[in-house]
């Protein structure tokens, strides 16, 4: 495992087959992707590369082909995966049961397929549910459903557990996240400008720090918010069920407005004011916000609170394979709270938490930022997957 030069770096390109739905829905218009079931993945390495041991990286719907992480773990002498699930440009339709299968196949092409003897399972920001949902069930299978009733039969799916677990600016779940993040102030679903003024945290005036009890009732509306978005979910599920509809498509207004980005003392950290967009007010209605268009089924599967399965603080309970929680403290988006949270909700007992000063989200304009992450990541990975091969 020998650093070599970066211009020797190489991708290569896997159309990796998976089995699709078969509840006779349409959950994608391309025909392509229907008829031709193929997920995509590229595998980064050096020439005449190792295959002791090797990393898979995957996002629920974002595409991670080209993620920054693959090319420098290659250039320290381990192969890395990024790994795309159906969901990637499909996000309001994704359903985390169905991209927990996806993960799995990609786990078992890197080992049964690609020949390497340990595969690490790498969660990076949204990976970090999405890996922790699959290596919970890989290794205690007890999932059976999504929550909308689909068939969602984990025990009978032959998943193979990764050998370790990374969890790299990762968050607890992409339905704690929208839990924080959703503007508590909307009081009606059908208009984004129907809001309490007096929850509204981006009103002038509203200055740091904020009040204790003030962000109590916030953090109660936002909550309030969530449940009765479920409830209008589940009422439209029944409704769909009665009708034998598919499916039915929303919009979640207003999704980028939790007090951490504007109130540094919450949670403290090193990151600056402001959100991964940048300015949190703007984002706030933007067409990109988080959960911003959905489906009664994904949102079921994926943003409900009470209802997901993809949970990384209940989901690690049940992860006893070695684990490592790497925190970003400049982070806009995994808070650092988070990473501890997870980190002690581990099973296992080779296990570890490194916090990385200063360094945000996407290491934007931190070149040895990456250098540092990476170098922090093989070393674990050397001391505690290598050994086993070497042993």
């Amino acid at each position: 495992m020998t650093s070599t030069s970066s211009t020797t770096t190489r991708d290569h390109f896997q159309r990796i087959p998976y089995e699709p739905a078969n509840d006779g829905r349409v959950e994608m218009h391309s025909g392509l992707s229907r008829h031709y079931p193929t997920l995509h993945g590229n595998l980064v390495a050096q020439p005449g590369y190792s295959k002791d041991v090797g990393v898979v990286m995957c996002h629920p719907a974002s595409n991670f082909l080209s993620h920054f992480l693959l090319r420098a773990f290659a250039e320290a002498g381990v192969p890395a995966m990024g790994l795309n699930t159906r969901y990637s440009s499909n996000e309001p339709a994704l359903i985390m049961e169905r991209a927990a299968f996806d993960l799995g196949t990609g786990v078992r092409w890197m080992a049964d397929e690609l020949g390497f003897e340990k595969v690490v399972l790498l969660g990076f920001s949204g990976g970090g549910s999405l890996a922790s949902f699959y290596q919970s069930q890989a290794q205690n299978p007890t999932v059976t459903t999504t929550p909308a009733g689909d068939p969602a039969p984990f025990a009978e799916a032959n998943l193979r557990p990764a050998d370790a677990l990374m969890l790299v600016g990762a968050h607890p779940g992409r339905a704690r996240v929208l839990r924080h993040w959703i503007d508590g102030a909307v009081t009606d679903e059908s208009d984004p400008y129907a809001t309490d003024p007096d929850l509204d945290l981006y009103a002038p005036g509203r200055t740091a720090p904020l009040d204790p009890e003030w962000v109590q009732r916030y953090r109660d509306a936002q909550l309030t918010r969530m449940r009765r978005i479920d409830a209008w979910a589940l009422e439209q599920l029944a409704d769909l069920e009665r009708t034998g509809a598919s499916d039915r498509g929303f919009v979640v207004h207003r999704t980028v407005a939790d007090p951490r980005f504007v109130d540094l003392n919450l949670d403290p950290s090193d990151r600056e004011l402001g959100s991964m967009y940048g300015d949190p007010t703007a984002a706030n209605t933007a067409a990109g916000g988080l959960a911003r268009f959905v489906t009664v089924r994904s949102w079921l599967s994926t943003w409900s609170v009470d209802h997901t399965h993809a949970d990384a603080l209940t989901d690690l309970r049940n992860v006893t394979t070695p684990t490592m929680v790497m925190s970003l403290l400049g982070d806009q988006a995994a808070f650092a709270e988070d990473s501890r949270l997870m980190h002690d909700a581990l099973a296992g007992t080779h296990n570890e938490l490194i916090e990385m000063r200063n360094l945000n989200h996407y290491l934007v304009d931190q070149p040895d930022g990456l250098s540092d992450v990476v170098g922090r990541l093989v070393a674990w990975i050397r001391r505690t997957v290598l050994e086993e091969v070497s042993a």
